[in-house]
């Protein structure tokens, strides 16, 4: 084969870029804080379901996931054992 009959692979033609209006946009960003899930009523007293942060105090909560808990106002962090609460 002389190097003028070699073939070559085919080109895919390069997509045009959408505009930034045309893109679709993320439809949440952030989530707002549900109050009602952190908090409990039993026999008339309120009870903090979740841990409060050891720097911050009672008034911050710390977010649990499957190995670590994080406090989001002080960045303290624990992980390993992170136990969730049902």
């Amino acid at each position: 084969m002389n190097k003028k009959e070699e073939k070559k692979p085919k080109e895919k033609p390069k997509k045009e870029k959408k505009s930034q209006k045309e893109r679709p946009k993320s439809k949440q960003k952030h989530k707002k804080v549900q109050v009602w899930k952190l908090y409990e009523v039993k026999d008339g007293k309120v009870i903090r379901k979740n841990e409060p942060c050891p720097r911050c105090g009672a008034g911050t909560f710390l977010a649990v996931t499957k190995n670590r808990k994080y406090c989001g106002r002080c960045g303290w962090g624990q992980i390993g054992k992170a136990d969730k609460k049902s």
